[in-house]
């Protein structure tokens, strides 16, 4: 293999990870960050629950986001709503659902 070829191959490798892998594994810690935050809050059932405020996980406006690197934690929010793991009360406050997680 020659020089060119070679770095053309670690180039196709670094952008695998840049793009596939590495999103990955922080939306994985994001996830166990977002249950770790409704845990410390105690927002575990119905009665308990908290608004995204007040859980810190209000999205960032679009100038906050251009300002600091990507936070995965309001997409790993949606992860977890969709799969139902966080659950939303009629008032649109948000807990845990233990028995999902």
């Amino acid at each position: 293999m020659d020089t060119t070829a070679l770095f053309i191959l670690l180039l196709v490798i670094l952008a695998i990870l840049g793009f596939w892998v590495l999103p990955r594994i922080r939306i994985k810690r994001a996830v166990n960050q977002v249950v770790a935050i409704f845990e410390r809050h105690n927002a575990l059932d119905a009665r308990s629950a908290k608004t995204i405020d007040e859980l810190g996980l209000r999205p960032p406006t679009l100038l906050q986001g251009m300002m600091r690197l990507r936070d995965f934690k309001p997409y790993a929010l949606q992860i977890l709503m969709k799969y139902d793991v966080i659950r939303q009360t009629d008032g649109g406050r948000l807990y845990l659902s233990q028995d999902k997680l």
